[in-house]
């Protein structure tokens, strides 16, 4: 996701928006917007939306990112896509690369629901993980972050 041509962030904003992401991007994860869904063995994970994710980007890139997918595979039970998410701060470029994956839905009756869908799934669980590397929603993906800061 490129920025339209000609249009550009105020420099002092996209600057006083790094500085505090650089501070303490853990801090960005309202309460309010992590999410709960059931995971394996019983347990209960916590996650953002991809809306949360792509705005924290968009803020703190004025929209000088890109994501694309590297690979993909279709499984019996799940689909995966490998990922890279390229983030440009002045004259250089840092690319985080991650994994995705999503079960495969079905109908009550058996029946495929959608792969697209599912893939889709996956791109957005790849952008959040790579998006963790640079510490957004880092709070969520490593919940003993706060220990490891200052």
């Amino acid at each position: 996701m490129k920025a339209k041509q000609g249009f550009k962030l105020p420099r002092k904003l996209i600057v006083k928006r790094l500085k505090a992401y650089q501070r303490k991007p853990w801090a960005f994860s309202p309460g309010k917007l992590i999410k709960k869904r059931p995971g394996p063995g019983g347990k209960e994970l916590e996650y953002v939306e991809i809306g949360y994710v792509v705005n924290l980007l968009n803020q703190a890139f004025g929209w000088d990112w890109d994501f694309i997918i590297i690979d993909q595979e279709v499984g019996k039970k799940q689909v995966w896509v490998r990922g890279e998410l390229a983030v440009r701060i002045k004259d250089h470029t840092i690319i985080k690369a991650q994994y995705g994956g999503s079960d495969i839905k079905y109908t009550r009756n058996g029946e495929l629901i959608s792969i697209a869908d599912d893939l889709k799934a996956a791109a957005s669980d790849c952008l959040k993980k790579c998006a963790s590397l640079l510490g957004i929603a880092g709070d969520v993906y490593w919940p003993e972050l706060d220990r490891w800061n200052m």
